[in-house]
C-alpha cells in the first residue's frame, strides 16, 4: 500500500477552507471547524493541511487544561511555557503573529464544555489574527453553536461526510499497488459505510490477498465470499465457556 494523501471530496473541502481563512481580509474572523464522525480522514487530512501550511497541530485531551494546551502548543513553537499561564499566552501569541502560523486543534470537544479553555483559544485567535482550527466529532458544530464566543468567529465549516464511490475509485487507484475491480471497488465501499478508514483497511486486505496468489488484479469473482475486508471477525465464545 502506497504512504499518500489522497485528494478525496473531504480533503478537496478542507483546502479550499483553509486557504479561505490565510488569505481572509484584515480584521476578518479566522477560525474554522471541522467535524464529522470517527473513521472519516479528519485527523490525517488535518495533519496534511497543518504540514502544507506550515502550520501548528496539537491534541486535546480529556485532562486539558488552559495550562497544559499551551505548553503543546509552546513545544511546537519550539519556545518556553511561562511560569504565569498569563505569560504563556503572550508568549504563544507573540511567535504566532511572528510566524503567521496558523493553529490545529484536534479532538476540540474537549474544549467547548470548558469555559477557562474557550477563553484561552479565543485570546489566541483575537490576538495573533492567525487561523486557528478545531477539529471534532460528529456533534461538534451543535456543540460549537451553543458558545457564542466562538460560533461568531467561525467562519469556515467543514463537514465531513461519507465517502462516495468516486472517492473509493480514487483512493483503490492511488493507494492499492495491484488493480482491484470496479464492482470489488463497489462491495468494499458498501461494506465500509462510508469509512475512509474501514476501506484503506479493506484494500490493504485485498492487496495483501493479491499478493499471497500472485494476482495483479482482483475482482469480485476472485475474493473469498468467506472472507472478511476489516482483519476477520472478533472470536465467539463456545457455549461451554458461557455456561461455565
Amino acid at each position: 500500500m502506497r504512504t499518500k494523501i489522497v485528494p478525496v471530496s473531504n480533503v478537496a473541502r478542507l483546502a479550499e477552507a483553509g486557504e479561505a481563512l490565510l488569505s481572509r481580509s484584515p480584521g476578518m474572523p479566522g477560525m474554522g471547524a471541522a467535524f464529522g464522525p470517527s473513521g472519516y480522514g479528519k485527523t490525517t487530512s488535518m495533519a496534511w493541511l497543518a504540514t502544507r501550511q506550515h502550520g501548528v497541530f496539537v491534541r486535546a485531551l480529556a485532562t486539558s487544561t488552559p495550562s497544559s494546551l499551551l505548553e503543546a502548543i509552546c513545544k511546537e513553537l519550539h519556545i518556553s511555557a511561562r511560569h504565569k499561564i498569563s505569560k504563556t499566552v503572550e508568549a504563544v501569541v507573540a511567535k504566532l503573529a511572528e510566524t503567521g502560523r496558523p493553529l490545529f486543534i484536534d479532538e476540540a470537544d474537549y474544549i467547548v464544555d470548558k469555559k477557562a479553555l474557550i477563553d484561552t483559544m479565543r485570546d489566541v485567535h483575537d490576538l495573533a489574527s492567525v487561523p486557528v482550527v478545531l477539529i471534532g466529532m460528529k456533534d461538534f458544530d451543535r456543540k460549537l453553536s451553543t458558545s457564542e464566543q466562538l460560533a461568531g468567529r467561525i467562519a469556515q465549516w467543514v463537514e465531513f461526510k461519507p465517502a462516495s464511490i468516486e472517492d473509493a475509485k480514487l483512493l483503490a487507484m492511488q493507494l492499492c499497488e495491484v488493480g482491484v475491480g470496479d464492482d470489488l471497488v463497489a462491495e468494499l465501499h458498501a461494506r465500509a459505510g462510508g469509512s475512509v478508514r474501514l476501506f484503506v483497511v479493506g484494500l490493504s486486505r485485498i492487496e495483501q490477498f493479491a499478493r499471497s496468489r500472485g494476482l495483479m488484479k482482483v475482482a469480485l469473482g476472485d475474493w473469498p465470499r468467506e472472507e472478511n475486508f476489516f482483519m476477520g471477525a472478533a472470536p465467539r465464545t463456545s457455549k461451554r465457556l458461557q455456561a461455565a
